[in-house]
């Protein structure tokens, strides 16, 4: 994997010198979760056979060995699938890094870099876009991607969009914090992300132009469920809980994949069920 995660670090600039550098970009959406797996057919299988996911393109290391799996949730967002267990924590917390999309990489750069943020110049991947890294409080990286014309994504653009995929947005991602005010801040002040309320003990931080967002699970505030761990789930839009619900339990009688949970109001009044990536991954499915 193009890990470009850097270093974290504040170091104190005046207001007068962050007021001249303007916010001439946006953050519209979410644009990935990446975890690492055990087994990789059996990933697959889940998100693409069982969830109903298309893949429109693989990464390989330089010996021909694959190093990254994509699965396409929409044309402006993945899923990252990277087979190597040794990466997983004994906690269970097999998550890589979080994606965002910019329109703007490089003024990012220059507005993160005004506001005390060490961060190198954004710079092609090999999938053909421009990527930066950034680290939050808590260390959870971050790649940042400015989609190219001739990066992958958009060169598959209307492909891999199967009709039994059961999602078409992936609408929010969950991480654990060890100080929630200083996450809080960091992805309100220096990302520019909105805060936008708290539903069952996270607080939810929106990308500053569109509706996806970022949950900050405090660390002592952990789901008590099997597979509970620092990055506890991610989750998909439905359009109706009941009906993703039974297509999934369709899907389980072969035995090969799980049933998804009883259908149940979450904290926020909506709909949803789950089921658990092979990995312990909960996958919210929410109305």
């Amino acid at each position: 994997m193009i890990r470009l995660i850097l270093a974290f670090a504040l170091f104190g600039l005046s207001p007068l010198l962050r007021a001249e550098v303007p916010r001439n970009f946006h953050i519209p959406t979410l644009y990935h979760v990446g975890f690492w797996v055990r087994d990789i057919g059996k990933a697959r299988a889940f998100y693409e056979s069982y969830l109903g996911f298309g893949e429109p393109y693989v990464l390989n290391h330089p010996d021909g060995t694959l190093q990254m799996a994509v699965v396409k949730v929409n044309e402006r967002q993945v899923i990252y699938l990277f087979p190597d267990a040794s990466k997983i924590k004994p906690n269970g917390d097999n998550l890589d890094h979080l994606g965002l999309l910019v329109d703007n990489a490089a003024a990012l750069h220059d507005y993160l870099t005004a506001r005390g943020i060490a961060v190198a110049a954004p710079h092609p991947a090999r999938v053909g876009d421009l990527i930066m890294g950034v680290r939050d409080p808590d260390g959870h990286p971050f790649e940042v991607t400015q989609l190219e014309p001739d990066g992958q994504l958009m060169q598959h653009q209307g492909k891999s969009l199967p009709d039994a995929r059961i999602s078409s947005h992936l609408r929010s991602a969950t991480i654990a914090v060890a100080d929630l005010p200083a996450a809080a801040r960091f992805y309100r002040d220096i990302l520019g992300f909105r805060e936008i309320g708290t539903v069952g003990g996270a607080t939810r931080m929106q990308v500053s132009d569109g509706t996806d967002f970022v949950e900050l699970l405090p660390a002592d505030r952990k789901p008590d469920a099997p597979g509970a761990r620092s990055v506890p789930q991610f989750t998909l839009v439905v359009p109706d809980a009941a009906k993703a619900a039974e297509i999934l339990t369709a899907r389980s009688r072969s035995g090969e994949f799980p049933e998804p949970a009883p259908v149940s109001a979450a904290a926020d009044g909506k709909r949803q069920t789950s089921v658990i990536d092979p990995d312990g991954t909960r996958v919210v499915l929410s109305e």
